[in-house]
């Protein structure tokens, strides 16, 4: 329903990285994502069976973004069961990852990076009814998780690599001003308005989900330069069939493609 053919998504992320050898054992052992393809400089994973991808390419000597610059804040992942979910956390200790948790309205997170600072989020949502909405948005103000109970949903068999049905639910970006991307979101994307955390961020969602693209200015003001030679977030995949554009680049210098890959979710 909220990732279906008439939703639109991120279903592709494309971060540059300075060792991709160095993030295979974090992808492949510890998450479990599956190699799709494989190159001297490059690799593609598949997150679940639906056709959505995180691709690593490696730079030599590439370019460090500034601290204010536009970029990723994290790559957020659904999970279809809490199990899932707990199992990974789990698995996360095992090897000494350090993790945050988080408890929304909407869902329930756990937050952490891979080897090279890139933020994910796992998350797996709650019934659409216990969604609290305030002025018709969802309100995803945060507190911590419950450790104990989330590790009580755990099964046997534990943590046995990326699910089937998990896709990417959400990409979340460092951007410039909101005030000066927030018409370009709108305009452009497909989406409205969907939730709300503070007025430093915002929210965007299509087909009554609550967040499919969401950005913030909290730590940022600074336009992205050189996607394709800078160390981070290179590249966004978006579904969207009905658009016209191929590509678009806009005031935060976020390079995005548009695609309408066929939906199995």
């Amino acid at each position: 329903m909220y990732h279906n053919s008439n939703a639109n998504f991120v279903n592709g992320i494309t971060l540059n990285v300075r060792d991709k050898n160095e993030l295979k054992p974090f992808y492949e052992d510890i998450l479990g994502l599956n190699i799709i393809n494989e190159t001297l400089t490059s690799i593609q994973y598949e997150v679940g069976q639906n056709n959505h991808v995180i691709t690593l390419v490696e730079l030599q000597n590439g370019r460090e973004p500034l601290m204010s610059e536009a970029g990723l804040f994290h790559i957020a992942i659904k999970l279809p069961q809490i199990s899932d979910l707990a199992n990974l956390l789990i698995h996360l200790s095992e090897y000494d990852i350090p993790v945050n948790g988080g408890i929304q309205p909407a869902s329930l997170s756990l937050f952490f990076e891979d080897p090279e600072g890139n933020g994910f989020k796992f998350y797996v949502d709650k019934d659409e009814a216990q969604w609290t909405r305030q002025n018709d948005l969802v309100k995803i103000d945060i507190r911590p998780l419950n450790v104990p109970r989330l590790v009580s949903h755990a099964t046997k068999l534990l943590w046995l690599g990326i699910p089937d049905d998990a896709i990417i639910g959400a990409l979340h970006i460092k951007t410039i001003h909101l005030s000066e991307v927030k018409e370009y979101y709108l305009d452009y994307f497909g989406l409205e308005q969907s939730a709300y955390m503070d007025d430093y961020s915002i929210f965007l969602a299509s087909n009554g989900y609550y967040q499919h693209l969401a950005m913030n200015d909290w730590v940022s003001a600074t336009k992205r330069v050189e996607n394709f030679d800078t160390y981070g977030l290179a590249i966004v995949d978006f579904h969207y069939p009905e658009t016209t554009h191929l590509n678009l680049q806009g005031p935060d210098g976020i390079y995005y493609r548009f695609n309408h890959i066929e939906v199995e979710y």
